[in-house]
């Protein structure tokens, strides 16, 4: 988040010294929750720089009969560089831009049962952890639909986007131990299997205060 402050700061104080529109933006949606700088450009045309954070990590217990535990664990992380067109001048916005997307998915499955084959009895130890972590394109595609306009109206208000990212299919990398570890293997099937998702919806609502 330093990287984005930084940014952010080197993106706005430029627009500001010269008089142009300058507004700050805090954001909660389904990219984490994060913070924007946003510059006029034209009457009709804003540009954006911000990023975002969010991290999440759940083990699910399973039932005493079941062998394996869950543990997942969810990354959010992006920085954004968005043009925002309002084509009637009003509120109503097109945005496009890129993402840099740095999003991860970790899932792991944790024996919690001895194991028998053959007649040979093995513990949750020697059977072993595995582990898959899905990745993403670092540069993505984002296209929304908007409403808002930080440069229109009161100084303080409230912004909607709707839109999606292109990510691409997912990477797909996973890394076992002991008697699970050729089950690592298999990880070009499960990419194979999750190529059908390659975009990511985004919902954001943000409030902003224009500086200028």
């Amino acid at each position: 988040m330093k990287k984005v402050l930084f940014a952010l700061v080197v993106f706005i104080v430029p627009y500001s010294v010269y008089g142009q529109s300058v507004a700050v933006k805090g954001n909660m949606g389904t990219m984490g929750g994060g913070i924007e700088g946003v510059v006029g450009l034209h009457e009709k045309v804003n540009a954006r720089i911000g990023g975002n954070l969010f991290s999440y990590s759940y083990l699910y217990e399973t039932g005493p009969d079941e062998e394996f535990d869950m543990d997942a664990s969810l990354k959010l992380e992006s920085i954004s560089a968005l043009l925002d067109w309002h084509p009637f001048g009003s509120a109503i916005r097109i945005t496009s831009g890129v993402i840099y997307n740095n999003n991860a998915i970790d899932i792991g499955l944790l024996p919690k049962q001895s194991y028998s084959v053959g007649g040979d009895t093995y513990s949750p130890d020697e059977l072993g952890n595995l582990d898959a972590k899905l990745s993403f394109n670092r540069f993505a595609p984002y296209v929304a639909m908007g409403f808002g306009n930080a440069f229109s109206g009161s100084r303080f208000g409230v912004n909607t986007d709707i839109g999606m990212i292109y990510t691409g299919s997912p990477g797909v990398a996973m890394s076992a131990e002991g008697l699970l570890e050729p089950s690592a293997e298999q990880a070009p099937i499960l990419q194979e299997n999750l190529s059908w998702a390659q975009m990511s919806p985004v919902v954001t609502v943000s409030l902003y205060y224009r500086i200028f």
